[in-house]
């Protein structure tokens, strides 16, 4: 008889429930201040996505901004009501890949080479993108480096914390390095700026049709080759390497369907779109996630925070050397499932398109690439060596 799925709430769970917070705020932070969303309605609604998919996957499903999309978003200045149109867009065309099955048609041409090749290169940016936010910022988001000594003593102290603790599940760490340090800085006396609206945590938002091309065009376009080999064909695998039994209810059509219904209603009600990126998979299950308890957590505080306006400012007392050393250890988690690639055709081609990923910041280029290499060096190798016992 098979063991049933259950969620835990254990010590470990608690610790990986905040482990993708590192890839989450910053454009969290970005999209509030750049694109004026309401702190309260973003975190409420994520919040949300994270307690579904916690009860239904049971394993730790992360939910974060659409990455490309978001980007995209801070640099144009779209609108809120632009964005929410494009997230309930952008869900109904993700449903219907997945109800027509043709997420499960384009998974045929996603070998694990092709897939573990998108987690390196994900992996990669993440690192940079850590790296970039301490180097960019100061010990908050959007400020200088008046505390430059401050930045660089919790970035160090804390990555030492993390690399021995990594080996003690046990220990929260993750809650106690996030605790301390807002300790050490507030004794400090150092706080953020404040340059976020407030607002309800959902607003009734009808789509804005004429947006449909330009969110097409300048949008989601851009954002569906990474959704779809990041955000499902790596987040499926991601999942199964971690968690293996645990995540058998989880699939590519299941994740591409819930990616589209979450942001069909998040489109309604006024938030930005959501995907479950394998980055924050690999988040969770570095600090010590294994169940969908740990998304159950992370998701009631999300909701907490949002409902309770004083505490929608408490996240931006999280220093941001804190989120990018956690960034960083995030980074060599998806990075290091390369090494379960068995031969050195596969992880010739995995390099490739992690390396081409990181140096053009196109998944499609990558993927194109390393399929192209990857039928050539399999014809190369069968035409060459079949002789071979």
């Amino acid at each position: 008889m098979k063991r049933s799925l259950k969620n835990q709430f254990s010590v470990a769970e608690w610790s990986g429930a905040v482990g993708d917070l590192g890839t989450m705020l910053p454009l969290a932070f970005a999209l509030i201040i750049f694109n004026q969303f309401p702190p309260q309605r973003l975190f409420f609604l994520w919040g949300l996505v994270y307690l579904i998919t916690g009860w239904y996957y049971r394993v730790p499903v992360a939910v974060q901004p659409l990455k490309a999309m978001a980007v995209i978003a801070i640099a144009s200045g779209f609108s809120v009501a632009q964005l929410s149109s494009a997230a309930f867009f952008y869900g109904i065309l993700m449903v219907l890949l997945s109800a027509t099955g043709a997420i499960r048609g384009l998974e045929r041409w996603f070998s694990p080479a092709l897939v573990r090749g998108v987690q390196l290169g994900i992996g990669l940016i993440l690192l940079q993108k850590a790296l970039m936010m301490i180097h960019s910022n100061g010990v908050y988001f959007n400020q200088g480096n008046a505390a430059l000594w401050v930045k660089i003593l919790l970035f160090s102290v804390v990555v030492l914390v993390l690399f021995v603790m990594q080996f003690i599940r046990k220990i929260p760490v993750s809650i106690f390095v996030i605790a301390a340090s807002i300790g050490v800085t507030g004794f400090l006396g150092l706080a953020p700026a404040h340059s976020w609206v407030d607002g309800r945590a959902f607003h009734l938002q009808i789509p804005q049709f004429d947006f449909l091309f330009a969110g097409l065009i300048y949008l989601m376009i851009p954002q569906l080759p990474l959704t779809l080999g990041n955000a499902v064909f790596a987040a499926n695998d991601a999942c199964h390497s971690f968690w293996r039994e645990q995540a058998k209810r989880v699939s590519s059509s299941r994740l591409g369907f819930s990616i589209g219904l979450s942001n069909i209603v998040i489109g309604l009600l006024g938030g930005f779109p959501i995907c479950h990126g394998a980055g924050g998979i690999a988040a969770h299950a570095k600090f010590g996630a294994k169940t969908g308890g740990s998304t159950i957590i992370i998701g009631s505080l999300l909701i907490i925070v949002a409902l309770i306006n004083p505490l929608a400012e408490f996240l931006f007392y999280i220093p941001i050397p804190i989120l990018g050393a956690m960034l960083l250890f995030t980074s060599w988690s998806l990075m290091a499932l390369v090494k379960k690639l068995p031969g050195r055709i596969e992880l010739m081609v995995a390099v490739t398109v992690g390396a081409i990923s990181f140096f053009t910041r196109n998944l499609t280029i990558a993927l194109l690439a390393g399929l192209g290499l990857e039928y050539t060096l399999n014809f190369v190798n069968k035409r060459c060596f079949v002789v071979r016992p």
